[in-house]
């Protein structure tokens, strides 16, 4: 009985091959998008929790990918929850708007803008007087 486990564990595409579908399919801008992926596969017809709403994920085991569009942006913005089928890689794609409360590994992780950090005085300086 191990063995047909370990077997069929094995027919189950790994998250970094999930992650790869993504890009090859334009899902996600390497130089502008945060990219989180579940921890494990996410069994079928679970309910997944975002701050204050809730999904339920396909009738498949899947990669739960969440992409962040505009990673810099206040706390509801357009971004993308993705499901990749573990067995035939194929995809479904919902436009989202809530960051996920579950955890989640960073795959991509953008820096922030220098303009977002650096100190700007409140007050200009006061031209010298000749």
């Amino acid at each position: 009985m191990i063995s047909l486990t370990q077997i069929y564990a094995q027919d189950f595409i790994k998250r970094d091959k999930a992650y790869k579908i993504l890009k090859k399919n334009s899902l996600v801008d390497t130089l502008k998008d945060n990219v989180t992926v579940s921890k494990q596969i996410i069994l079928p017809k679970s309910i997944l929790k975002f701050m204050d709403d809730k999904i339920q994920s396909p009738e498949w085991n899947s990669w739960f990918f969440l992409i962040d569009k505009h990673p810099f942006a206040d706390w509801t913005h357009a971004c993308k929850y993705v499901f990749v089928n573990v067995k035939d890689t194929s995809l479904i794609i919902i436009d989202g708007q809530k960051g996920a409360s579950f955890p989640t590994d960073i795959l991509l992780l953008q820096k922030v803008p220098d303009e977002i950090i650096q100190f700007k005085p409140v007050f200009n300086k006061v031209p010298k007087s000749k």
